[in-house]
């Protein structure tokens, strides 16, 4: 039996890279390949996080197997212990999450205690993004001195195997979209409506996830402001945790009535309840690399609206299951809108979503991942 490891977060913690670990962990167990799970005790120091709390409550899901809390954000050197512990066990294959440069050193040291402890294992990144949505060069050259250590790379689109490789010439590298959780029986959206206080007759937008510059929540609620005088039953939600600037939101949309704001965390059940309710999720960002909240839209059969970007380009099939429009363009983005609107757009988008989420299925980026891995 071949022994795999896992080492990043997972829930309680609250981001969407844990939510995408638990996910692949799952799914590589329901394909006899379970990994031992090795998380975090301590991720940030609160002082560096921006948002209200970066855990939730409960334990580790009880579901994933194994799971050992060895690694502390606000002390490196712990990951040079766990690395040594992992690689005293001579596992097959070990992977980690890679998507911030605040974790550089830490994931150096483990890296390195991992190698020296058990060269023959297999060292996977599973990058998120390469460099820091809000990045520069210093960030770029602690990518790269952790990319050097590793074997094997997953990311998420094109460009960034392009970018990966002028870092780090001639490595192994797959590109291994986000994936979605298709789900058996498309959600009731009436009922979901009606537990939110969603009028039923209502076009209903939505924007979820971390409220972060980079998104263009900014640029929405501009795109969105003249809808409502010419569709009044167009409504737009933003519903997730707002970071920065976006902690005034309640006093710049005070003066849209159908603006709808539930600017907190929102645990999983929750934002699936509001995937649900909605008739089109809304993804405005600037630039990208994946995107979680796109995929879970397809799971849902809800169709995207959103840009051009890397990350939303391999996963969003364009006036099949959603709009693109170029990214930063105010006029082109309220344009979709609109037309969204004025042609009814919802069912046929919706049901291209039910048609394209199969490819990104966990289970399919469970096997890619795998094979990757060497399985």
């Amino acid at each position: 039996m071949k022994h795999l490891v896992l080492a990043g977060p997972v829930p309680p913690w609250r981001s969407g890279i844990a939510d995408q670990t638990i996910r692949l962990a799952r799914a590589m167990g329901g394909l006899g390949a379970r990994p031992e799970i090795v998380t975090f005790r301590r991720m940030y120091p609160r002082f560096l996080y921006p948002g209200l709390s970066d855990r939730g409550a409960g334990d580790f899901p009880a579901d994933a197997g194994p799971v050992r809390a060895l690694l502390d954000g606000a002390n490196p050197l712990s990951f040079r212990e766990a690395g040594r512990v992992v690689g005293q066990a001579r596992p097959d294959a070990v992977l980690l999450p890679w998507w911030t440069s605040f974790f550089g050193a830490h994931t150096r040291l483990f890296l390195d205690a991992l190698a020296k402890e058990s060269p023959r294992t297999v060292r996977v990144l599973l990058c998120h993004n390469l460099v820091d949505h809000e990045g520069g060069p210093w960030k770029r050259r602690v990518a790269a001195s952790v990319f050097r250590r590793a074997d094997r790379f997953a990311v998420q689109n094109g460009r960034a195997r392009e970018e990966l490789l002028s870092l780090v010439p001639g490595a192994s590298v797959e590109v291994i979209p986000h994936p979605s959780e298709p789900r058996e029986v498309l959600p009731d959206r009436a009922s979901a409506r009606a537990r939110l206080g969603i009028p039923p007759e209502a076009v209903l937008f939505l924007f979820t996830g971390l409220l972060r510059p980079y998104k263009g929540w900014k640029l929405l609620l501009e795109a969105f402001s003249s809808i409502p005088r010419d569709f009044p039953e167009a409504h737009l939600v933003l519903a997730g945790e707002p970071w920065g600037e976006a902690r005034r939101l309640p006093r710049r949309a005070g003066g849209l009535p159908a603006v709808r704001l539930e600017l907190r965390y929102l645990p999983e059940e929750e934002r699936a309840l509001w995937l649900d309710a909605c008739d089109a999720v809304v993804c405005p960002y600037l630039h990208a690399t994946g995107s979680g909240i796109a995929a879970d839209a397809l799971s849902h059969g809800r169709a995207v609206i959103g840009t051009r970007v890397d990350g939303l380009v391999e996963v969003v099939a364009e006036e099949e299951s959603g709009l693109l429009v170029p990214p930063g363009d105010v006029d082109a983005l309220g344009g979709a809108l609109r037309r969204f609107l004025r042609e009814g757009l919802g069912p046929r988008l919706a049901a291209g979503a039910v048609v394209h989420r199969s490819r990104f299925s966990p289970q399919e980026h469970a096997r890619r991942v795998l094979a990757l891995a060497g399985w």
